[in-house]
């Protein structure tokens, strides 16, 4: 669309989760936990209310000064699932990777990219800005 050169906007997703949502997940999959890494999350926040409902538009402001976008929500897939149930344990693998996006539905997190760079410090506060919601009809 763009001649080879143009610069552009760098809209490099990164994967961002809920640590009290990972834990509804964990518990509905009867594990003791899921961890972040597991299906490569790049940022685990805490005191989000709903975090993977954040509609896309969505601003958060850390106060060191990153501002992070938020793109879409994350949906849940076999692939983490796999992972999940290989990094668990699970004694059937297949059934854990199906079970993920069952489990995982509205709670995988969001997708969001770098608005404003910077370092992200563990604690920082954090302020949202949610944009106007409508519903879209054809």
């Amino acid at each position: 669309w763009y001649p080879r050169g143009t610069e552009m906007r760098n809209e490099r997703q990164l994967s961002i989760v809920a640590a009290d949502e990972l834990a509804i997940v964990a518990e509905r999959m009867g594990l003791a936990e899921i961890k972040p890494e597991w299906i490569g999350a790049n940022l685990v926040m805490e005191g989000v209310p709903n975090l993977s409902m954040l509609p896309a538009g969505t601003l958060l402001f850390f106060k060191g000064g990153v501002t992070i976008k938020v793109d879409a929500q994350n949906g849940p897939c076999r692939i983490a699932g796999r992972s999940i149930a290989e990094n668990a344990g699970m004694a059937d693998v297949e059934a854990g990777a199906l079970l993920f996006p069952k489990a995982a539905k509205r709670l995988r997190g969001i997708v969001a990219w770098v608005e404003k760079p910077g370092t992200v410090r563990a604690g920082e506060e954090i302020s949202l800005r949610v944009p106007e919601q409508w519903i879209y009809q054809a």
